[in-house]
């Protein structure tokens, strides 16, 4: 009688072999997902995870995503349109694979780093670690887009769709620039000055749960004014026809008596007037006005206006002819029922005929 083996069937024994491989193969790919798992939780824990999902987000133009971004790291009032523009012009055609990126040790404590392409600066982005972790980054753009804005006192405002507080704020009630030249600014229009730096376009402005208010930029601060929109037409009427007879005085066509009688005399503006020196004007016998506009209208209280006016002036005296393509811009007052000019400063450029340089 043969003597009977023991041990496991060959068959069973691949079986078990290759269940213990599989085993071991879904063992080691579960360590090696765990271990992924948590090296990029561990990397994101890293600063420099933020410039790589930025740059990730420029490659693939999810530009929302960075402007959201933005917002968090270094707060800003700039639209989404003009942010997303200048992210465009930045980066349109550069090769990703060749950005590099360095610390940089400005002192002020937060941490920004440096981006460079083919040796040349390319940006400088601001990391911030938010609260749930992640680190995020922003692109810090530079430049001199400032701009003061004059409300009138007490009213809120957004800038392109953000709410503005306090802490734009630099002045509170007080006299709005355009009518600082009156010796009594009892009647002025107050304003609150606020602050807007760093901006990438002009500031869209508009008055929080309030309508029909426009803006109009300060030829001669450059601020820009905030008032409720006027298009009257009997008040652009008296805009065109008070500009005129101060444009008439130094062409020897109006006497001091008729400006007087068109402008506020206690104020800095008819001083200028009242001494200006008009003999050097040639006299002429043939002189009129053409092209005349009064626009954009803005009160930055019920009894004062300001607003935009152009004229062409033409006189000649037979030998010599010439055009004058006029600019103002005028602020008005209403004084017992009268709109008299409280200031006025000069701006050709307002004239779409303005073609010399003089």
């Amino acid at each position: 009688m043969k003597e009977r083996r023991s041990g496991i069937h060959p068959l069973i024994a691949i079986l078990i072999l290759l269940l213990l491989a599989i085993g071991s193969l879904i063992l080691g790919r579960m360590y090696v997902n765990n271990a992924k798992e948590e090296f990029l939780a561990a990397e994101k824990e890293y600063p420099e995870s933020a410039i790589s999902t930025y740059l990730d987000q420029v490659k693939e133009k999810n530009f929302d995503g960075i402007y959201e971004d933005s917002l968090v790291v270094a707060p800003h009032i700039n639209s989404k349109e003009d942010y997303i523009h200048k992210l465009e012009e930045i980066y349109g055609n550069i090769d990703f694979n060749k950005i590099e990126f360095a610390p940089s040790e400005d002192g002020d404590g937060s941490k920004k780093y440096l981006l460079a392409y083919e040796g040349k600066y390319l940006a400088t982005l601001e990391l911030l670690k938010s609260s749930d972790g992640r680190w995020l980054a922003s692109t810090l753009f530079s430049g001199n887009n400032n701009y003061v804005v004059e409300v009138p006192q007490g009213l809120k405002i957004k800038v392109n769709g953000i709410d503005i507080d306090d802490s734009y704020k630099i002045e509170e009630n007080v006299v709005a620039s355009n009518f600082t030249g009156l010796r009594n600014t009892t009647s002025a229009p107050h304003v609150d000055k606020y602050a807007l730096n760093n901006l990438l376009g002009e500031p869209q402005i508009e008055v929080v749960g309030e309508s029909g208010y426009g803006t109009l930029k300060d030829v001669i601060t450059s601020h820009i004014l905030v008032g409720k929109t006027n298009e009257d037409s009997a008040l652009k009427n008296t805009f065109i026809s008070n500009s005129k007879t101060c444009a008439q005085f130094p062409a020897q066509e109006a006497g001091l008596g008729a400006v007087s009688g068109v402008v506020i005399t206690d104020s800095e503006f008819y001083e200028r007037v009242r001494t200006l020196q008009n003999n050097w004007f040639t006299a002429h016998g043939t002189s009129n006005f053409s092209n005349e506009n009064a626009f954009q209208i803005i009160q930055q209280s019920e009894d004062t206006a300001v607003g935009y006016v152009t004229f062409d002036y033409y006189a000649s005296n037979g030998e010599v002819s010439r055009t004058w393509n006029a600019g103002y811009q005028v602020s008005m007052m209403n004084v017992n029922g009268t709109w008299k000019i409280a200031g006025m400063g000069i701006d050709s450029r307002l004239n779409p005929n303005k073609t010399q340089n003089y």
